[in-house]
């Protein structure tokens, strides 16, 4: 979809208005109220380009997390998440607040929705800052399935081997990953995006800091509506006590799902918007 020259003027307005602070800020205005926010509205509302068919956006700057249900805010539809197994909202020194994810397990949960199942498109994008990447064994950023041995995944982006942004759509059927390493001890968004309706080759693509780093092919025109719950910060792996998901292992900011695919430009007027 190609983005409007008023829309454009919004978005860098916007970014113009908030380059002092850093970042652009989802504000649960966009969602219509400030029900249960803990630290009241955002500084700005989402521009006109990247409300459309938000489902999910996490700015991840509530005070603190506790794990009582629902405090962890969705200021695009209201679908707010749980802080799980010692995920924490930290104080960073670039990015204000966000969310941390220690090893093994950390985790935001959200409950399935009919929202949530993004069918033939999708965007997801989030800024990582990973402390153990390893070259070998996948970390999560996003993912909504419940165990790999199901292989009931409907979307997912993590990192995995060689450090690079991998991404399973419609269950493992095409497995997809891009080709930069994402480096330890720094932040760096990653952004994926599916288009059902383009050739088969060319249905995904992945994004490094708003440059596109990898086009790939995916069979599935649409996506299963598995009734998983939506994780941020882990990859659910095995239904065991021992290792029920697998944690990003570092910090995660400004997290977000769309239900349409971005083209290259709104990526990057997206980086732009939120990086600092």
């Amino acid at each position: 979809m190609r983005v409007s020259v008023v829309a454009r003027a919004i978005v860098a307005a916007t970014v113009a208005i908030l380059a002092g602070c850093g970042r652009l800020a989802f504000d649960p205005a966009a969602r219509g109220d400030d029900a249960g926010r803990p630290d009241g509205p955002g500084p700005a509302a989402i521009p006109v380009d990247f409300g459309a068919g938000c489902i999910v956006g996490l700015t991840l700057d509530e005070p603190m997390w506790t794990g009582a249900p629902g405090e962890v805010i969705d200021s695009c539809s209201g679908h707010d998440g749980t802080a799980i197994r010692n995920a924490a909202r930290i104080d960073d020194p670039t990015r204000g607040r966000a969310g941390n994810f220690p090893l093994p397990s950390g985790c935001i949960q959200i409950p399935d929705a009919p929202a949530l199942h993004a069918t033939t498109a999708l965007t997801m994008s989030a800024w990582v800052y990973p402390q153990s990447l390893d070259a070998v064994n996948p970390y999560g950023v996003i993912a909504k399935r419940s165990d790999y041995t199901m292989d009931d995944a409907e979307y997912t982006m993590f990192l995995w081997t060689d450090n690079t942004v991998w991404v399973d759509l419609d269950s493992r059927n095409d497995r997809n990953h891009g080709n930069k390493p994402i480096l330890n001890g720094q932040w760096q968004q990653i952004t994926a995006v599916y288009d059902g309706s383009l050739p088969i080759a060319q249905r995904v693509q992945i994004y490094i800091d708003g440059v596109l780093d990898a086009v790939l092919a995916e069979t599935s025109a649409s996506l299963t509506p598995y009734p998983n719950d939506l994780s941020i910060g882990c990859l659910p792996e095995q239904p065991i006590a021992t290792k029920p998901q697998i944690a990003l292992g570092g910090l995660i900011d400004d997290a977000a799902l769309w239900s349409r695919a971005f083209n290259s430009q709104e990526v990057a007027d997206w980086y732009q918007a939120t990086r600092h």
